[in-house]
C-alpha cells in the first residue's frame, strides 16, 4: 500500500463487517475507524511493515477488547458506589438532595466535588475549567440557595 487511503478502500468495509459480527456493530465501526485514523499519523511507520492491515485489525480488536473490560470495570466499580436510594434517606436528607439538584449544573458540580468530594477549591476549578473565583462565588450562591430551599417556616 502507497497511502492510507488505499488501505482503507481494501479492508474498511470487510474488518467492520467482520468485527460487528463479534461485538457490537457500532461500537466495532468506531474501533476500525479510529485505528485508520491512528495508521494514518503513524503512516510512515505503519506502511514499512509487512502487514498493514494486520496493525490496523490488531489496534481495531484490541480497542473492542479494551472498551469491554473498561464497561465491565465501570459497571463494577458503579455497584459499589451507587448514591443512597431515596427510601434510605430521611425527610431532612430527601429535601437537601432535591434542593442540590435544583442547582444549575455547574454549581451543583462545585458544590458536589467541594463538600461531597472534598476537593480544595484550586481543583475544584481545574476539573470544571473555571478560575477559583469563580467556584468561591458558585459555593457562595449555592449556599444563599441552599439556605433559602432548605428554610422551613415555624407557621
Amino acid at each position: 500500500m502507497t497511502d492510507v487511503s488505499g488501505l482503507f478502500d481494501a479492508e474498511y468495509g470487510r474488518l467492520v463487517r467482520s468485527l460487528g459480527v463479534a461485538f457490537d456493530p457500532v461500537d466495532a465501526a468506531d474501533a476500525v475507524q479510529e485505528a485508520f485514523i491512528r495508521a494514518d499519523r503513524k503512516w510512515a511507520e505503519v506502511s514499512r511493515y509487512d502487514d498493514p492491515a494486520g496493525w490496523v485489525r490488531r489496534v481495531a480488536v484490541n480497542r473492542l477488547l479494551n472498551g469491554q473490560r473498561n464497561r465491565r470495570r465501570r459497571s463494577e466499580i458503579l455497584t459499589t458506589v451507587r448514591p443512597v436510594p431515596d427510601a434510605d434517606l430521611t425527610a431532612d436528607l430527601l429535601d437537601l438532595r432535591r434542593a442540590v439538584a435544583a442547582l444549575p449544573d455547574r454549581m451543583r458540580a462545585a458544590v458536589c466535588l467541594h463538600y461531597l468530594a472534598d476537593l480544595p477549591v484550586d481543583e475544584v476549578a481545574a476539573a470544571l475549567e473555571v478560575s477559583p473565583g469563580t467556584v468561591k462565588s458558585n459555593l457562595h450562591d449555592a449556599r444563599t440557595r441552599l439556605r433559602s430551599l432548605m428554610e422551613v417556616s415555624d407557621a
